[in-house]
């Protein structure tokens, strides 16, 4: 049951980040109706990278604000830096619009490594 509710609230997650992609891209507000699951934060497995990317959603939701009021301005987005050790805490990464259009939600160090360096 866990498991479930996990993976649609990720699914709703991925959905708000592709919104927010193509809001970018058009210079409007796409509308941002996506169904999220009923749940508990007790109920979770990964409590720690859902909270993380919500954070990050409210944050780039934020920045999409000011990035459609303001001519000129440059965003600073965020999303979610998986580490491959199962020890390890996810992180917030900051990046640019450029990066955060070729990026998902989630991403682990070496997807990073392979996305971005070899796009330069």
């Amino acid at each position: 049951m866990k498991k479930i509710v996990e993976e649609k609230l990720i699914i709703s997650m991925m959905k708000v980040h592709n919104l927010l992609k193509e809001s970018f891209i058009n210079k409007r507000k796409a509308s941002f109706k996506v169904e999220v699951p009923a749940f508990k934060y007790s109920e979770l497995l990964y409590t720690n990278e859902i909270k993380l990317a919500f954070d990050c959603l409210k944050w780039n939701y934020k920045e999409l604000l000011r990035y459609l009021k303001r001519e000129n301005y440059s965003p600073s987005l965020k999303i979610v830096l998986l580490y491959d050790n199962e020890k390890s805490f996810p992180i917030a990464m900051s990046m640019t619009l450029s990066e955060f259009l070729k990026s998902d939600l989630f991403v682990g160090k070496e997807i990073i490594k392979i996305k971005f360096l070899n796009s330069n």
